[in-house]
C-alpha cells in the first residue's frame, strides 16, 4: 500500500510503526491518510475515507472493482505478487524495464484531438470551471485560449453517435472508463502536447463541488509529455513547478520559462529527455513549501544532477504554493520580464515578484499580534488592532461568502466600513482590500494578509450554511437520571399514557401512543409520518400539540401555513431528522409537492438564478434540504389524494358520545385542586420526555423476525400499510433502546451499532397497528354492514368443514339472503371499495366472483387488522427456525 500511494504521487513519511502522506481525496494540507504496513490497509482521518489496495483504486482511478484488480495486477500489486517499488526517472538500461509507452494511431489521435476541442468549448460555456480558475487567480481568457483549457461538464456523452465504435476507442484511450461515464467528470482539463502538436496526455483537477474522487487525475498508462516544452527551447534557464497550475500561475504573471511535473513523483522520463537535449544552463526547482514539496525538491534536483543538469532550488515562505502566493499578491503591471528580456535570472526576477513582508523565513518578520472570539453568528479576528466582525457565513460549492464589518477606532473616533464579500473570488477579495486600505491606512501586503488569515478562518468555521448550531440544552444529573429512568422502564407505554392524561388528553390510548411512537422515529431512517383526521373541535390540534409538547425543542418545527418553494430554501441540516408539523393540511398549499419528495427521496434540491454580491451578474445556482423527516398534520379534508395518503398514518379521532363524556369530565377536572396539581407537574413531564428525547441515540434496528411476520395480501391497501406496519415495529424497538444489548458489526470498513426487535416489540406493534391501521364497521352505513355479515355468514356454512377459501357470486349472495339484485349491487360496491370483500374475477361479459376478506373482527364497531400473525405462534415458529432476537 505505501509503495502503490508513492506510485501515484503521495508522498508517504514514516511515523511511529505506520507512514503518513496527504490525504488525495479531499483538499489535504497537513498529513492525514495513514497507512499501517501491518495490516497492509489505509485511513484517512481527515475526510473518512478507508479501505485496502483495491479500494484505493477504485476511488483513485474511479473505476469499479473488477477493473481495480486489473489494474493492481498489471502494476504487480495483486495478492500474492511482491510488491513493485515505484521506479525512479533515472533508471539505467541494467533496470527492469517499463512497459513501453502506448503509441496512438493516426484514428486516435484525430479522436483526442476532438475530445480537447469539445472540453475547450464546454469551458468557454460552462462557467463553473472558469469561475473555479479565477478564484485560483488565472483570469486571462487569452491564457486558457493558448493552453486549450477544458471543462469536463458531463456533456460529452450527449454528442457521441451510437454507432461506429466511438465509445470504445474512448474506452481506449482512457476518456471514458470501463461503463462508459466520464474518467474525468467534474475537472478542469489541461491537454498535454508532443512536439509535432498532437495530444499525448490529459491532466484534471477536480472543481470544487462537482463530484466526489481524487482530487488530481492523469489518462491511465505511463505519462507522456511535457506541458509547455516549448519554454525549453526558448529559454536557457527554466523553472520547474511541482503542478500545471502552478506553472500557468508563473505564465500568467509574464514569466514564459516555465515547465511543469505532474505532482511530487511527476518527473517523468520524457522531462529528463527534454533538457539533455536542449541542455538548460539551469533549472530552478520550485515546489510547495511543505514536507512532501521540500522533499520531493531535493529529490529531484538529484535525479537532474546525476544526468548532469545544473540546478537550484527555490524556497518559498513555509506552507505556500506559486499559485499562493501569485494569487494574493499579484503583480504590478510590467513587474515581470520574460527571462530573456532582462538581465537577472528567473530566480532573482521570481523572488522580485515577492512583497518584502512575504519573503522567505530568513527575513524573520515577526508576526501579527492577534485574538479570535468566536460569536453566536461568526467570529471576531484582531490583527495588531485591527478589528474584523464577520457573520452571515454561507459556503457553497465554490462561494465562501460572509458579511465582513471593518471597525477602526473607539467612540467618536469609531470608524466602520462593511461589505458582503466572496473569499473564493478575487475580485470580491480585491475590492474588499481597497475599502480597507482607506480604513486602515495600511500597506497592500498587510491588508491582504488580514484577508488570507480571514479566508482561513472563516473555511474553518463549523455553522453549516452560516446558521447557528442547534444547542440542546444542558441537563442537569437529576434531569439525565430521570430520563435515563423512564426510557429504562419496561412498562414505558403505560408511563406515557399516564403522562398524556396529566397533561390534559384523555382516551384514546392507540393514538396517542402512535403519536408518540411516530415523533421518536424522526431520529431513525426511515420516519413514520402521521396525519390526523377528523371534524372541527373534535380535539386533533389537542393531541399534536401535546405530542410536541414532549418532544425536544431543537427537534421540531411548527407551521400554520407554508407557501409553495419555501422547504426548498431552507437551510440544508435545517429539517434533517425533525419534526415539520403543520396545523392544517389547507395550510400546505402547493408545499405538498416538496414535502412528498422529501419523504420519498429524502433530500429536496431547488435550481434558481441569482445575483452575484460581487460582480452584479448572475448566475445559476441549488439549494438542497436534506431529509428523513417526520411530518405531523392534521385536517378536516375527507378525501385525500393518493399520493399523499400513502405516505402518512392516518389517525381517527373518537368522536363518539362515550368519548365527549370523557372529555367533558377531564375538563371539569382540570379545574379542581387535583387539576391544579396536574398543571404543575406538566412542566416537569414535559422536560423528562425532551430529555428522554435528547438521549436517544442514532442507530440501527434490525428485526430477525421479519420474513415470519404475516400481513394480508387481498387488498390494494395492503401495499402502503404493510411498509408502515414494518417501520412501526422498528421505531417500537427503538424507543427501548436503553433496555436492550447494543451490539455492533462492521460493513465495508465502516463500524454500526444496532439492536435487535423482540417479540414483546413485535405484539406491542401488532396491537397498535390492529386499531390504527385496521377498519371499523362504523364507517359502513347500516344496510352494507348487514350485508356484509350476511355474506360473511353465508361463508361460515360453506368453509366449516373446507380447508381452501370460499369464492362466491352476487347470485349465491341473493339465494342465501333473499336481497334483490339490485340492493345487493348498490351495497357490495361499496364494500369492494373499503376492501371488506376483494373481486377474483369479473370482466365485461363475464360474471364478477368475490372473496370476503373481513374475518369477523370489529363486530363491536372496533377496527380490526386482518393478516397479522398471532405472536404465540411467532414464537413457535422462530424456535423452530431457530430465531432468536435478544
Amino acid at each position: 500500500m505505501v509503495a502503490l500511494a508513492e506510485a501515484k504521487g503521495i508522498r508517504m513519511k514514516k511515523n511511529g510503526r505506520g507512514y503518513f502522506g496527504l490525504c488525495p481525496f479531499h483538499d489535504d494540507h497537513n498529513p492525514s491518510l495513514s497507512v499501517n504496513p501491518k495490516t497492509n490497509l489505509w485511513q484517512c482521518f481527515g475526510c473518512g475515507k478507508a479501505g485496502d489496495v483495491i479500494r484505493f483504486i477504485e476511488l483513485f482511478d474511479q473505476v469499479d472493482f473488477k477493473e481495480a484488480v486489473n489494474r493492481l495486477s498489471d502494476n504487480g500489486h495483486a495478492t500474492g505478487k511482491k510488491p513493485v517499488k515505484p521506479k525512479s526517472p533515472t533508471q539505467t538500461a541494467s533496470s527492469p524495464e517499463p512497459r513501453p509507452p502506448r503509441v496512438l494511431t493516426a484514428e486516435q489521435i484525430r479522436l483526442f484531438t476532438r475530445v480537447i476541442d469539445f472540453y475547450h468549448t464546454a469551458f468557454g460555456e460552462d462557467d463553473r470551471a472558469r469561475v473555479y480558475l479565477e478564484g485560483r487567480g488565472l483570469k486571462d481568457k487569452s491564457l486558457h485560449a493558448a493552453y486549450k483549457t477544458g471543462f469536463a461538464n458531463g456533456t460529452l456523452l450527449n454528442v457521441l453517435p451510437q454507432d461506429g465504435g466511438i465509445t470504445e476507442q474512448l474506452q481506449a484511450l482512457g476518456i471514458l472508463n470501463d461503463k462508459g461515464h466520464e474518467f474525468f467528470y467534474g475537472c478542469v482539463v489541461f491537454p498535454v502536447f508532443d512536439e509535432n502538436g498532437d495530444p499525448c496526455g490529459l491532466y484534471g483537477r477536480r472543481v470544487e463541488g462537482m463530484s466526489e474522487g481524487a482530487h488530481h487525475l492523469y489518462l491511465a498508462g505511463e505519462r507522456r509529455g511535457v506541458f509547455n516544452w516549448q519554454a525549453a527551447k526558448a529559454h536557457k534557464e527554466l523553472i520547474l513547478t511541482e503542478s500545471i497550475i502552478d506553472a500557468l500561475t508563473l505564465i500568467h504573471a509574464g514569466i514564459n520559462n516555465v515547465v511543469p511535473c505532474y505532482g511530487v513523483n511527476g518527473l517523468i522520463k520524457d522531462h529528463i529527455k527534454l533538457f539533455k537535449d536542449q541542455q538548460p544552463q539551469t533549472v530552478y526547482i520550485c515546489f510547495d513549501a511543505d514536507d512532501p514539496g521540500r522533499q520531493a525538491a531535493q529529490e529531484v534536483s538529484a535525479s537532474l544532477q546525476a544526468e548532469g543538469i545544473k540546478t537550484d532550488i527555490i524556497d518559498l515562505p513555509d506552507g505556500r504554493d506559486i499559485n499562493d502566493f501569485f494569487l494574493l499578491t499579484p503583480p504590478a503591471a510590467g513587474q515581470a520580464q520574460s527571462p530573456a528580456a532582462g538581465q537577472a535570472g528567473p530566480k532573482e526576477q521570481f523572488m522580485a515578484l515577492l512583497p518584502q513582508s512575504e519573503a522567505p523565513a530568513e527575513a524573520n518578520q515577526p508576526e501579527p499580534a492577534e485574538t479570535v472570539n468566536k460569536t453566536e453568528f461568526g467570529f471576531v479576528l484582531t490583527r495588531d488592532g485591527r478589528t474584523y466582525e464577520v457573520r452571515g457565513l454561507v459556503k457553497k460549492e465554490t462561494r465562501l461568502k460572509a458579511t465582513v464589518k471593518a471597525v477602526k477606532g473607539e467612540g467618536a473616533n469609531r470608524r466602520v466600513w462593511p461589505d458582503t464579500v466572496d473569499f473564493y473570488s478575487a475580485r470580491s477579495r480585491s475590492a474588499l482590500a481597497r475599502g480597507l486600505r482607506d480604513l486602515f491606512g495600511q500597506d497592500e501586503a498587510t491588508i491582504d494578509n488580514d484577508i488570507q488569515r480571514l479566508l482561513t478562518l472563516a473555511e474553518n468555521y463549523r455553522h453549516p450554511e452560516g446558521q447557528p448550531e442547534d444547542k440542546a440544552p444542558t441537563m442537569t444529573e437529576k434531569e439525565r437520571a430521570e430520563a435515563l429512568r423512564f426510557l429504562k422502564n419496561p412498562e414505558m407505554f403505560d408511563e406515557i399514557l399516564t403522562d398524556y392524561e396529566t397533561l390534559g388528553y384523555t382516551g384514546e390510548e392507540m393514538n396517542k401512543l402512535l403519536c408518540y411512537i411516530a415523533a421518536v422515529s424522526r431520529k431513525m431512517e426511515y420516519p413514520l409520518s402521521v396525519m390526523i383526521q377528523s371534524r372541527s373541535a373534535a380535539g386533533k390540534s389537542f393531541l399534536q400539540d401535546t405530542t410536541l409538547a414532549m418532544m425536544p425543542e431543537e427537534d421540531k418545527t411548527k407551521y400554520t401555513r407554508l407557501t409553495d418553494q419555501v422547504l426548498f430554501y431552507k437551510g440544508k441540516d435545517s429539517l434533517k431528522h425533525k419534526i415539520l408539523a403543520i396545523e392544517e393540511l389547507d395550510g400546505m398549499n402547493g408545499a405538498i409537492y416538496s414535502i412528498r419528495s422529501i419523504q420519498s427521496s429524502k433530500k429536496i434540491t431547488i435550481a434558481y438564478t441569482g445575483k452575484d454580491a460581487a460582480t452584479g451578474e448572475q448566475d445559476a445556482r441549488e439549494n438542497t434540504v436534506e431529509g428523513p423527516i417526520m411530518v405531523f398534520i392534521t385536517t378536516t379534508q375527507v378525501d385525500i389524494d393518493g399520493e399523499t395518503a400513502s405516505r402518512f398514518v392516518f389517525i381517527s379521532v373518537d368522536e363518539s358520545e362515550e368519548m365527549t363524556k370523557k372529555i367533558l369530565t377531564k375538563q371539569r377536572q382540570s379545574h379542581t385542586m387535583a387539576g391544579m396539581v396536574n398543571k404543575l407537574k406538566a412542566e416537569q413531564i414535559k422536560k423528562k420526555h425532551q430529555n428522554a428525547g435528547r438521549l436517544l441515540k442514532p442507530l440501527y434496528v434490525f428485526n430477525p423476525y421479519a420474513e415470519l411476520l404475516t400481513f394480508t395480501s387481498k387488498s390494494l391497501r395492503a401495499r402502503r400499510d404493510h411498509t408502515k406496519y414494518l417501520n412501526l415495529i422498528l421505531a417500537v424497538a427503538y424507543l427501548f433502546q436503553h433496555q436492550r444489548k447494543t451490539k455492533t458489526m462492521t460493513v465495508e470498513d465502516r463500524t454500526i451499532e444496532y439492536i435487535n426487535v423482540t417479540l414483546a416489540d413485535i405484539e406491542k406493534a401488532n396491537q397498535i397497528a390492529g386499531e390504527i391501521l385496521g377498519r371499523t364497521l362504523d364507517e359502513l352505513p347500516p344496510p352494507s354492514k348487514k350485508l356484509l355479515l350476511l355474506i360473511k355468514e353465508m361463508c361460515e356454512r360453506h368453509t366449516r368443514d373446507a380447508t381452501e377459501e370460499y369464492h362466491f357470486t352476487r347470485r349465491d349472495i341473493r339465494e342465501f339472503s333473499g336481497w334483490s339484485d339490485f340492493q345487493i349491487r348498490t351495497h357490495i360496491r361499496q364494500l369492494e371499495d373499503l376492501e371488506y370483500i376483494y373481486s377474483v374475477m369479473g370482466k365485461r361479459g363475464k360474471e364478477y366472483v368475490y372473496e370476503l376478506v373481513y374475518d369477523g373482527g370489529g363486530e363491536d364497531g372496533r377496527p380490526f387488522l386482518i393478516g397479522l400473525i398471532d405472536t404465540e405462534e411467532l414464537k413457535q415458529k422462530a424456535k423452530a427456525a431457530n430465531i432468536d432476537g435478544e
